[in-house]
């Protein structure tokens, strides 16, 4: 398994432990690991389900049995904190996720041992402004400061755990 896969991997792991998994990420992160020859039965199975009907319970399951077949260890909650930061600032800064989403899913900073909890605050100034100020529509001025937290959590990320 390349780097790319294992940390889209870590990643989903770390999804479903703070939250659920992606149930659409973990399917087609099974087709991929299919592809790099990765066929394990739990990989099998979770790349046989539907991306669109599988429940996020049910790739919470599907997606631990990846996981246990190939040995990796559970992760600590920075690491998963960590992990579902960078992963969301990266796609709002390639909007692949809409701002609404991505500012919600910024509140990850602020759960228990959270290496980013000092920007509680301006998610929260951020969400407060969509949700009460915006009608939960975000407009140019929400993306844009949006992305400069996201800019700066991620060069955060980075400086503290350099590739």
């Amino acid at each position: 398994m390349d780097d790319e896969l294992h940390h889209r991997l870590r990643t989903e792991q770390a999804r479903a432990l703070l939250d659920d998994a992606d149930p659409h990420q973990a399917v087609m992160l099974a087709c991929d690991l299919l592809v790099a020859g990765v066929d394990s039965d739990a990989v099998v199975a979770l790349a046989a389900e539907s991306a669109r009907t599988l429940p996020a319970y049910e790739a919470n399951v599907r997606l631990a049995a990846v996981i246990g077949e190939l040995g990796l260890p559970e992760l600590d909650l920075p690491t998963a904190v960590t992990l579902i930061a960078l992963d969301t600032c990266e796609r709002i800064l390639d909007r692949s996720i809409s701002a609404e989403v991505g500012t919600h899913r910024l509140y990850v900073v602020g759960d228990e041992g959270s290496p980013l909890d000092d920007l509680l605050p301006a998610v929260a100034a951020l969400a407060a402004h969509l949700e009460d100020d915006l009608g939960g529509r975000a407009d140019d001025d929400l993306r844009a400061r949006l992305a400069a937290l996201a800019r700066t959590i991620v060069d955060r990320l980075r400086a503290q755990h350099p590739a």
